[in-house]
């Protein structure tokens, strides 16, 4: 009886931790789906990034990265992300995303990347999210 009781108690944590996970992935995810949306809005940000020549080569050439990069994957970026976001945050997040957004909420979600990582982070979380869109047309 109690190996059967050890047994779903374990069974309940594996499957919280992996439902934990996952949900963290899915809002990273939806994060990096607004901040690809934002910064092709904005031409100026994009047109800035693609003054500097290694950005350049790498996202049209598909050269090696920038070292300056913090991270350079998709992957790299969404554990970023979710490091610096709590659960609450991130159900927020993916709830707005969801229902669409206004240009006021993009305004504060993107005000909101600035305080929550630093400007090497956002800096190579746009490039990845030009990256990202390139890749998908």
């Amino acid at each position: 009886m109690w190996k059967w009781l050890v047994g779903i108690v374990i069974g309940l944590i594996v499957f919280g931790v992996g439902a934990y996970y996952f949900f963290m992935d899915y809002a990273a995810e939806k994060v990096m789906e607004q901040v690809s949306t934002t910064l092709v809005a904005n031409e100026e940000e994009v047109n800035k990034l693609l003054e500097d020549p290694e950005i350049k080569k790498y996202l049209e050439d598909g050269e090696e990265a920038p070292a300056n990069l913090p991270f350079t994957t998709k992957e790299e970026a969404v554990k970023v992300v979710s490091k610096k976001y709590s659960v609450n945050e991130m159900v927020e997040m993916r709830d707005k995303v969801r229902e669409g957004l206004t240009s006021e909420e993009k305004e504060e979600i993107y005000k909101d990347l600035q305080t929550k990582l630093t400007e090497e982070e956002l800096h190579a979380l746009k490039v990845v999210a030009l990256k990202e869109l390139k890749k998908n047309q």
